[in-house]
């Protein structure tokens, strides 16, 4: 994940949407939840697109069982750092269990 794009995501900058969702509200969560998500960094990380491309052949072998956080270990961590990628993952893995 890209500076940038961390930062928008903390500060919520990229929606309009009220904070009652993930942002914690007052300055310490915040900062708090900055701080973890910094220390979960690494110096290989892939973007948002990177893991959309692959997330159809990692829902499908998370269907099979196959341990996925093993075999696609930066897409695994990207998808515990982004809510967004989180979300299409949970959407992509209910259409393939047919429970959309």
């Amino acid at each position: 994940m890209k500076i940038k794009q961390f930062f928008q995501r903390f500060f919520n900058l990229n929606k309009q949407k009220p904070s009652s969702g993930g942002m914690p509200a007052n300055p310490s969560e915040k900062i708090q939840k900055m701080m973890a998500m910094l220390s979960a960094t690494r110096e290989e990380e892939l973007t948002c697109d990177e893991v959309f491309a692959l997330l159809d052949q990692f829902t499908e072998l998370a269907a099979q069982g196959e341990d996925v956080a093993q075999l696609m270990p930066l897409v695994q961590q990207h998808l515990d750092m982004c809510a967004d990628c989180r979300e299409e993952y949970k959407v992509l893995a209910n259409i393939l269990h047919g429970t959309a």
